[in-house]
């Protein structure tokens, strides 16, 4: 393994801090049982035997894939294969059955069931004591891994640790596969930008199985050697709420803007609030200023590993994504931001035209994305994408992206995707309960400021979009291409 290892930084942290939290277990009766970073080093070393064992005697290709809800036992399951060297591919537990079954025939190796993740979460709360059990005296002190002649299946740290898919907003979800050392590299800039401490509690609420809380999250956690608490979803982040007080959460902007409206208990300590996968409103990016909360705004994809540019909490800005992280290489053609350095992917697995689309012999990975640097601060302003510009008849270009977030800002319109057929179409994704009569005006008001979406018609998704159906992201953005796809090629809405 490379000494540029996440696994490298984890025993670090059980070496020189062994009795320091590590992590807040959910567990039942006590969800917020401390697990130090040298009991989590043992129950880490039981799992990887468990793994080193079932790899030994397979015959398939040397990738554990499980289904990842963010438990306590996918931190173990992913410190494990860090720890053998192996290729990690988890699997967001709310895609579709099709879809699932579709990544797990393609992945292929070793599957990690329900039934073993329970027996790691058991083996956390014997080995914390937080609910003894009669199992608590086998959690052993030391790794017994060796013995499955770990030297045979380690690999190089350039080759792929971890296996991540696409969000899907523009095209079919594609497996990324990235190196020991480019989850590394991402993990540190990151850090380098946004500085977190031992003493933080970080709770993490956005899926493990994506690039943005795997790196952001998880990564630098294990960096800096904070305290971690997970979980998934908003109402989940509700419920360990009521147990600790975060000083770090990332998250997205829809529930961000949630947090605002309904504010939770417990957030008294909360200094930063990362929020990524589309632009917070300037309105709330204050708000959150005006509570004392600095909201951190980055850009990047998984591709990237995923981070391109963040910003700090010195120069956070409404509207802006940051400068780029260290290690980039920045190129922008045409409005096209290209990127190259130690935080690229490998490729795609099983993808060598894909790859050779988007990354070039000599490492340029084009981003798909249009930016432009903002003239005072030179950070970022993301655009929108590459292929969703709409060339009118007149010849006009218009950016849906910017359209879009002016649209989102609207009391009761979760997501608004211009769509252009014969004539400009917006379309809009409703909050419960939210009357499309309201809205329709408001949004006819923002289209009136632009000559170009002046005649555009209104309309709205019915039923509503979803993550289940496969037209949201995890991080709950549009998927583009899928909802054009089912939805608008037969007109379906209202």
């Amino acid at each position: 393994m490379s000494k540029n290892s996440l696994y490298q930084a984890f025993q670090h942290q059980v070496h020189s801090r062994p009795d320091a939290p590590a992590l807040l277990l959910d567990a039942s009766g006590n969800p917020a049982c401390k697990c130090s970073w040298r009991t989590l080093s043992n129950v880490v070393d039981r799992v990887a035997d468990r793994i080193a064992r079932r790899v030994s005697t397979a015959t398939t290709r040397r990738c554990i894939t499980h289904l990842s809800d963010n438990c306590e036992a996918d931190i173990v399951i992913a410190l494990a294969s860090l720890k053998l060297g192996l290729t990690e591919a988890p699997l967001d537990s709310r895609i579709e059955i099709a879809e699932l079954r579709r990544r797990r025939i393609y992945l292929g190796g070793i599957w990690v069931d329900d039934r073993f993740k329970d027996q790691i979460a058991a083996d956390l709360i014997a080995a914390t004591g937080c609910l003894p059990t009669d199992e608590s005296s086998d959690i052993p002190q030391s790794s017994s891994a060796n013995d499955c002649h770990l030297d045979q299946l380690t690999q190089p740290a350039e080759k792929a640790s971890l296996i991540l898919w696409t969000s899907g907003t523009t095209s079919e979800p594609l497996a990324v596969e990235l190196s020991a050392y480019s989850l590394h590299a991402n993990a540190s800039a990151k850090l380098k930008a946004v500085p977190q401490e031992q003493s933080d509690i970080r709770l993490t609420m956005l899926p493990l199985s994506h690039a943005y809380a795997r790196t952001c999250d998880f990564g630098t956690w294990l960096l800096s050697g904070c305290t971690l608490a997970v979980c998934l979803g908003y109402q989940n982040m509700v419920r360990r709420l009521t147990n600790l007080q975060p000083s770090l959460i990332n998250t997205v902007p829809a529930v961000a803007i949630r947090m605002l409206q309904e504010t939770p208990n417990n957030l008294d300590n909360l200094r930063l609030l990362g929020c990524g996968g589309a632009p917070l409103d300037p309105d709330s990016f204050m708000k959150w200023s005006a509570r004392g909360v600095t909201v951190i705004q980055g850009y990047g994809l998984t591709e990237a590993g995923p981070v391109i540019s963040s910003a700090t909490p010195t120069n956070a800005r409404p509207g802006l994504v940051g400068e780029p992280v260290e290690g980039w290489e920045i190129a922008i053609t045409q409005g096209q931001l290209f990127v190259r350095g130690p935080h690229v992917m490998l490729g795609y697995s099983g993808q060598q035209e894909s790859t050779q689309q988007r990354l070039t012999d000599d490492g340029w990975l084009a981003t798909g994305d249009l930016v432009e640097r903002d003239r005072k601060t030179q950070q970022f302003r993301v655009l929108g994408r590459v292929d969703d510009v709409i060339v009118l008849a007149s010849g006009r270009k218009i950016y849906p992206a910017a359209i879009e977030r002016d649209i989102e800002q609207i009391n009761g319109i979760q997501h608004a995707l211009l769509h252009h057929r014969e004539n400009l179409e917006l379309w809009l994704n409703l909050e419960a309960e939210t009357d499309f009569a309201s809205v329709k005006k408001e949004a006819l008001q923002v289209l009136a400021g632009q000559p170009a979406t002046r005649n555009c018609t209104i309309h709205f998704f019915q039923p509503a979009l979803s993550i289940e159906a496969g037209e949201l992201t995890a991080k709950e953005t549009i998927r583009r291409g899928r909802i054009v796809e089912k939805r608008l090629s037969d007109h379906a809405g209202s």
